[in-house]
């Protein structure tokens, strides 16, 4: 009796006990905070398991629910843009539709609360948004979207399944947002210290005039302090106020040394040597002269044409192979580019101009604006390539005004040789610094800005290695940056 009272106590767990198994496509969440926004993607992540999914499993220009099961869904908690439209706050079904010709769509549905694309309407899009797909090197076997390139203006949501990446970039108003709380609330501050809050905000989104402004009202109403002060300095000196600048790195120093911060005397001894320029003997003419007579003995940049074969890598994993003839005593330029599936040529010899795409000469228009199949675009790829793999011979063009005096300079971990180069009005509105090794004058890199975006701004190359072309010695890679943010913004390394 005893058994069967324990058995019928029992009975109801055991009836309402059920095995279940691991999902074959888990639920996934993935959120970040963006300026003052929160961005989140939840979905279901299926796997490859040797199937080819994309053309196959999911057929070409056919709508997907970007996942598994339930509707793949993005949740914004504030307005954003996306495409250059009005995304308002909410939740929203993503959606994408393959294709094989190379443009892949993005779709954001009203409708969040069902089982994939079964049920989706058209009527109920938010909007379509037209992105190219990037063939990655290796197969991703899961289904996975990540949150890149974040910034407090945007991030970019990335999906990477099989052999391919796919990316929706979500623009954020925080610039806008920053400067409607500090109207209202900095005016004045409660604490000195939001003054240095918002002067880092725009130091660190490349906005130094407004950092100036904000850092100032800091500096006037609070004490120094050795990590404030140091970014006070590095304002100054990136406005071009290299006298205050130089007053202020040193006075952080001071300050971090009485604090027994070493980490902080470390970085500003750093700063402090690579501000500190030092005029050299030797006059510029003199230093060209030997950095030609180094990277070009025998004078055959301007005496013939010259093949190049370069890859093009970026961050994103891409590699563009480009195949340049440039003619640089002449306007003729031929230029041939593996974009994606397009392989692309694009002439100007004879004074004639023409390209082709996959061996074609009849492009439609579509075609024509999507890889810029334009005289004007041509030119300015012929003047690019023409000018970065002719350096430094092109310091010898009409139009170009370099500083008479050298300075040698810390450049990136390396003493050197400081050039500084402007254009005549109708040559260019950059400012350039070239930096030259001070045994063989070999260039070692370069920097520049545009005129009206002022210092502290554009972008900065270093070079690496050499490469022998026609009897001259070029730089082999070019790694590039921004200057503000220190960012990588790819590789262009010559192949022959």
């Amino acid at each position: 009796m005893y058994k069967l009272t324990f058995l019928l106590a029992l009975l109801p767990f055991l009836v309402s006990a059920q095995f279940i198994a691991p999902p074959a496509s888990p639920p996934s969440v993935n959120t970040i905070n963006a300026g003052y926004t929160k961005l989140s993607i939840e979905y279901h992540r299926p796997n490859v398991r040797k199937r080819e999914i994309f053309g196959k499993l999911l057929p070409w220009r056919e709508i997907w629910r970007a996942g598994a099961n339930e509707n793949t869904v993005l949740k914004i908690d504030g307005d954003a843009k996306i495409g250059g439209e009005l995304v308002p706050e909410g939740s929203y079904a993503i959606f994408i539709i393959p294709d094989n010709s190379g443009g892949w769509t993005w779709v954001l549905s009203r409708d969040v609360n069902h089982w994939g694309a079964r049920s989706y309407k058209r009527e109920r899009d938010l909007m379509r948004v037209a992105a190219g797909p990037y063939r990655l090197p290796e197969r991703v076997e899961t289904l996975e979207y990540r949150w890149m390139n974040v910034s407090a203006q945007g991030a970019d949501l990335v999906m990477e399944w099989e052999w391919y990446r796919l990316i929706l970039r979500i623009n954020l108003p925080t610039d806008f947002q920053v400067n409607d709380r500090a109207a209202t609330e900095l005016n004045p501050a409660k604490d000195p210290t939001e003054y240095y809050a918002i002067a880092r905000y725009y130091l660190d989104n490349g906005s130094t005039r407004k950092a100036k402004a904000w850092i100032d009202r800091w500096a006037a109403t609070d004490e120094e302090q050795f990590g404030r002060t140091r970014y006070h300095a590095i304002i100054e000196h990136l406005n071009g106020n290299e006298t205050k600048a130089l007053r202020l790195m040193k006075r952080s120093l001071a300050l971090a040394k009485e604090a027994g911060n070493e980490h902080y005397v470390r970085m500003n001894e750093q700063s402090l040597k690579e501000w500190t320029r030092k005029l050299h003997i030797l006059p510029a003419d003199s230093v060209l002269n030997r950095s030609i007579a180094f990277h070009d003995p025998e004078g055959n940049w301007n005496e013939q044409s010259h093949l190049l074969q370069i890859a093009e890598s970026r961050p994103n994993g891409t590699v563009r192979h480009t195949r340049l003839s440039i003619f640089p005593y002449s306007d003729e330029f031929d230029m041939q580019q593996v974009r994606g599936k397009d392989k692309v040529q694009m002439r100007y010899l004879r004074n004639t101009f023409d390209y082709s795409v996959n061996g074609n000469t009849e492009v439609d228009s579509n075609t024509i604006k999507r890889l810029g199949l334009t005289s004007k675009r041509m030119l300015g790829m012929r003047d690019y390539y023409t000018y970065l793999y002719g350096l430094p011979m092109k310091l010898r063009d009409i139009g170009t005004i370099v500083d008479p005096q050298i300075h040698k300079v810390w450049f990136h971990g390396e003493d050197l040789l400081e050039m500084r180069v402007s254009y005549a009005p109708n040559a260019g509105q950059d400012v350039w610094f070239f930096y030259f090794d001070p045994e063989n004058f070999s260039l070692s890199g370069y920097a520049f800005y545009h005129k009206s975006d002022g210092p502290g701004t554009g972008e900065y190359i270093l070079l690496e290695g050499e490469a022998e072309v026609d009897k001259m010695i070029l730089p082999a890679k070019r790694h590039w940056y921004l200057t503000a943010e220190r960012l990588y913004l790819g590789t262009d390394e010559i192949l022959r």
